[in-house]
């Protein structure tokens, strides 16, 4: 999606990452760890859904 936002290939794309030293990394998270956040939120925010919570995690660095 990136690269066509950007108007280049995806293989131009992934060399100037790896060239640049950046990389799509997903984050190793627990169980447990996932689950204390969505019980956070649910605390602050308990008629919010799906939309809501992804966006509260994201805002915790976890992009799902």
């Amino acid at each position: 999606e990136l690269a066509v936002i950007l108007g280049v290939h995806r293989n131009t794309l992934q060399l100037y990452m790896k060239h640049h030293g950046i990389q799509r990394k997903y984050s190793e998270l627990t169980n447990t760890k996932i689950d204390a956040l969505i019980q956070e939120f649910k605390k602050r925010r308990p008629d919010s859904g799906i939309r809501y919570i992804i966006g509260f995690l994201c805002r915790h660095g976890i992009c799902v």
